[in-house]
């Protein structure tokens, strides 16, 4: 007499989710046929799938094609899942004890980006997809997914996923090293010619990340994100060395994983990092924004 065991329902979903994950063809196929499943469906379909595949080895020119599958589908279910208001508690949602699923999408991303984006470099002489267009529409996505991750952290009032803010100062020094930022210039010049630069989306994510900190909500927060590209553009990056002894500096340091902060005391020596000088109308807006959110608070309080 023949036993027969049946599979169990978990394997037969894990399968599924996994199917043809190293495939190019394969992996089209997969995500057209998602389209009839809901977000529910898809949603931890997409992570699993994501988290599997930072974790394998490919050929760079692989992970370049099966991201740039990825790329549109994430965004789309992205879309689809709640957006967080900063007019609301906590963006809308739930008091944060966790990750939601749109902040884990954004973290995959990020995370397959940045090792696709390193494979390109270690191998851009011995690899047929390690062109200069290729490397930049990564870099450009790159910076694309940590923005998401921050601006949805600051919105929502909640931490940015582990490892979020070591990733993105690790990939700017990386670009400074290499000679893609040039701190020093004279004149600007955009990184690509459709005039993403590299040094300014740094700076603004890190203008962000402050206002985040400082813990901007309401209107404030919407209108801060249509005004950060122009500050940003007027804010800079100097080495410490010459602000000495100087107090209430805004410090950017690289070898932690968190945004830029304020030091109380005076600057006493120097660090790996940078003294970021914030244009001055963007310092004016958070100030303004957060004292009136602070009265509009006391009053509320008064009033109960």
């Amino acid at each position: 007499m023949t036993t027969i065991i049946a599979r169990p329902a978990a394997k037969r979903r894990a399968d599924w989710m996994l199917q043809a994950l190293d495939d190019v063809a394969g992996t089209a196929e997969w995500l057209a046929a998602q389209r009839a499943r809901s977000v529910r469906e898809v949603l931890p379909a997409l992570v699993m799938r994501l988290d599997r595949l930072a974790l394998i080895d490919l050929a760079p020119e692989v992970r370049l094609e099966l991201m740039r599958l990825y790329k549109r589908p994430v965004l789309k279910v992205c879309a689809a899942l709640p957006n967080p208001d900063p007019r609301l508690p906590y963006g809308g949602f739930d008091k944060p004890t966790g990750l939601t699923g749109e902040q884990r999408l954004d973290a995959l991303m990020r995370g397959n980006f940045d090792r696709l984006f390193q494979e390109l470099d270690r191998q851009r002489y011995r690899c047929a997809a390690a062109t200069e267009e290729n490397r930049q529409w990564v870099l450009r996505n790159l910076f694309k997914f940590h923005r998401r991750q921050i601006r949805y952290a600051m919105l929502a009032a909640r931490e940015c996923p582990p490892h979020t803010w070591q990733a993105l100062h690790d990939l700017f020094v990386y670009l400074v090293i290499r000679g893609n930022v040039q701190l020093d210039a004279a004149v600007q010049v955009d990184l690509f010619d459709d005039g993403f630069d590299a040094e300014i989306e740094y700076k603004r994510l890190l203008l962000l990340g402050y206002a985040g900190q400082r813990g901007l909500s309401g209107q404030a927060a919407l209108d801060l994100l249509l005004r950060l590209p122009d500050w940003a553009r007027n804010t800079h990056l100097s080495d410490p060395g010459a602000h000495l002894g100087v107090l209430d500096l805004m410090l950017v340091e690289v070898s932690y994983d968190r945004p830029m902060r304020v030091n109380d005391a005076s600057l006493r020596e120097g660090f790996r990092g940078w003294v970021l000088l914030p244009a001055r109308e963007f310092t004016q807006f958070v100030d303004h924004a957060t004292h009136c959110q602070a009265t509009d608070l006391r009053r509320s309080r008064h009033a109960a």
